[in-house]
């Protein structure tokens, strides 16, 4: 039978996934992942994409996870951006006519001299070059077609991303552009659409991140203390029930089995 596995929300390391769940945004982690290959004992992987991507180490990851496990079916049903791109390319791939692929160059954020942002660039461009990797093995197009893809951030509909070999094939057998793509103006304005959707996604920012880590503080001693005192409540409790019960067996209300 085969196991189904959702990509959506955000890509976060599995330490953050606490952080989302409070603000009630949805995520993916790599231990999210892991969990569902281990469960899959040889069936295959459904994945579903939904994501504006996120963490490029995180989808690195995974991608090698799916790509390891071999027996993978991708869906892309609404957004394979940035990171979510990667994921999208570790299996056969099917894309909803409706979807949209997004590649560009990866991010960081970097204070300090013109040494440091050297260094900076220079770890850029490293990167940038290991995640279209994944671009090349997926299509076969060239390391520099990858790259200026990526340099230009590329939106794609479904039929672009087919015609780059990004994915196999177009959803509900729309195969053929004439009468559903050929329209140039449409095409753009699918795009355009999309890149105003992207920068309205709601993202939980470093800065917020880094506050919610630094607030939990000693949250392991803190939920430690919280799970002794349930613990203890939890045996008075039953302690009491226990007392009542021999109070109830003496008045002979309740028979011993």
């Amino acid at each position: 039978m085969p196991v189904e596995i959702e990509v959506r929300g955000t890509i976060v390391p599995d330490g953050d996934k606490w952080i989302y769940d409070y603000f009630e945004q949805p995520c993916t982690t790599a231990a999210d992942i892991r969990n569902k290959i281990r469960s899959a004992n040889g069936d295959v992987l459904e994945v579903s994409v939904n994501s504006p991507g996120g963490d490029i180490f995180v989808a690195s990851e995974i991608y090698t996870a799916l790509k390891d496990y071999n027996n993978v079916k991708i869906k892309v049903t609404g957004l394979a951006a940035s990171a979510a791109s990667v994921i999208a390319m570790a299996g056969y791939c099917e894309m909803s006519p409706t979807a949209q692929m997004m590649v560009h160059n990866v991010w960081t954020r970097q204070s300090g001299d013109y040494r440091d942002m050297d260094s900076a660039s220079d770890s850029l461009k490293k990167a940038n070059r290991s995640i279209a990797n994944a671009y090349c093995v997926k299509s076969g197009m060239s390391m520099e077609a990858a790259l200026k893809l990526m340099d230009e951030t590329t939106w794609m509909t479904a039929h672009d991303a087919r015609a780059l070999g990004l994915v196999d094939k177009v959803l509900f057998n729309v195969d053929d552009e004439e009468g559903f793509y050929q329209n140039q103006l449409f095409n753009s304005v699918l795009k355009e659409n999309a890149k105003a959707m992207y920068a309205a996604i709601p993202r939980l920012s470093p800065s917020v991140i880094a506050k919610m880590r630094e607030s939990r503080g000693n949250a392991p001693e803190k939920n430690e203390n919280q799970e002794n005192k349930l613990k203890a409540l939890v045996d008075q409790n039953l302690e009491s029930a226990k007392a009542y019960l021999n109070y109830l067996k003496l008045k002979g209300d309740v028979k011993n089995d």
